[in-house]
């Protein structure tokens, strides 16, 4: 399996954050939150060698991602270059040879070979390197992975994750100060990692429904890969694929993503839903373009377009994009979310905007909308999913839609052109 392309700069990056805590002040280290048992094999001075009783990894065929979680808390429950306390005295860890670990003390130790220790675990801080996938069609795997196993390793208790989007930024700035082209230095950015004691990178390769994966847990005081991973596993069933990155549809390209249902809806009262190559935010030349005219009493009573790509929305906080229509009229943007044990049970989330004849950029932050009661009323039978308990689950978005409803507006018709479609983080 090849290499993964990024690792040549990132082990550039663990250098500069050894650098980078050198010049800075000396951060504390975190209190322990997880006791092990040494046994002590031999001591010379300050120096005492132990034999560590580690937890056993239990192998999860239905949760991998928890599996893959708990050999990372195994792997790096002790880090060479850290400070811990070993029966409330004061200890540095010099060396780690699998279950077997060099300490130093601040003073001479009087103990005999065979007595049992108990070594305090400091509660590590972890940065994760998107999961690149080299091998398979569904790209998105990386980034579900990555996403559970961030959570994973939150719920371990072990670990503080560097936000993913943050890190991205940091990682762009270095990029930037190596180069030259901004006057930062890479060592004070590298010191917005928080002095990051571990770095977790992998790839994933798909063959015939298994993956094979392959992370690298790599130590910053060191600079160097102390430990990898390796797995082979189904991963996970192909339904419960979430996308977790951003979007940013233009609508620029040939043909939309399949994921946009654009479609022709009713008899006397009707939309339809279609790209417009005439028409685009910001002198672009593309849009969608949804055509109505909605009368009471007649069905349908909405007019949208709609996106069904299953998405994890958690890191994100809304959803922003243009829009302007042929008249004045109120619109709204939707969310479908549904339970982990019946994705068939779903709730309606709405946030309501004013739409007019010029494009104006709307931003719905995801914390001001509302359960829908038209959902809840004949909504969710008529698109056939069943009621959900009214809890909005980011992280398990069916569908997404932007459009009008004939409550709102009357009688109405027109048309009204969306582009520029993202989500965004404040």
């Amino acid at each position: 399996m090849r290499k993964p392309c990024l690792l040549p700069f990132i082990l550039a990056l663990f250098f500069l954050v050894s650098c980078a805590a050198v010049q800075q002040q000396e951060k504390p280290e975190p209190t322990g939150i997880l006791t092990l048992e040494g046994t002590v094999q031999n001591i010379s001075g300050k120096e005492a060698t132990l034999l560590l009783r580690l937890p056993e990894v239990k192998k999860a065929p239905e949760s991998p991602i928890h599996e893959m979680a708990q050999q990372v808390v195994q792997k790096s429950i002790l880090l060479e270059g850290m400070k811990t306390e070993i029966n409330k005295s004061p200890a540095l860890v010099k060396e780690i040879r699998g279950n077997v670990v060099k300490v130093e003390f601040e003073g001479p130790v009087n103990v005999p070979p065979g007595t049992v220790l108990k070594l305090d675990v400091p509660k590590k801080t972890i940065a994760i390197v998107d999961f690149e996938v080299i091998k398979g069609n569904q790209k998105e795997a990386g980034r579900v992975t990555l996403e559970g196993l961030s959570s994973a390793l939150i719920d371990s208790g072990q670990f503080t994750v560097v936000e993913r989007t943050k890190l991205k930024v940091i990682m762009s700035e270095l990029g930037l100060s190596m180069s030259g082209m901004t006057k930062e230095t890479a060592e004070k950015t590298t010191g917005k990692l928080l002095f990051a004691d571990l770095i977790l990178t992998g790839t994933l390769a798909e063959t015939q429904g298994e993956w094979d994966i392959h992370l690298r847990l790599l130590n910053t005081r060191t600079g160097q890969a102390m430990s990898a991973i390796a797995l082979k596993t189904t991963l996970f069933k192909p339904s419960e694929i979430r996308d977790a990155g951003p979007l940013a549809e233009d609508f620029e390209t040939s043909q939309p993503d399949p994921s946009w249902i654009l479609r022709r809806a009713g008899k006397k009262a009707h939309f339809q839903s279609r790209v417009d190559k005439s028409a685009g935010a910001e002198g672009s030349k593309r849009s969608i373009r949804l055509d109505f005219k909605l009368l009471e009493g007649e069905e349908p009573v909405n007019a949208s377009v709609e996106n069904r790509k299953k998405r994890d929305l958690s890191l994100f906080d809304g959803v922003e994009f243009y829009a302007r229509a042929s008249d004045s009229f109120h619109a709204y943007v939707s969310i479908l979310t549904s339970q982990p044990e019946d994705p068939n049970k779903m709730d309606m989330w709405t946030g309501m905007f004013q739409v007019d004849k010029e494009w104006e950029k709307v931003r719905i932050p995801f914390n001001t909308l509302v359960v829908g009661r038209r959902w809840i009323r004949k909504g969710a039978q008529r698109y056939g999913a069943k009621l959900g308990d009214q809890v909005i689950r980011l992280n398990r978005v069916e569908s997404f839609f932007i459009g009008l409803n004939v409550m709102m507006n009357s009688d109405a018709s027109g048309t009204l052109w969306v582009d520029k479609v993202r989500f965004y983080n404040d």
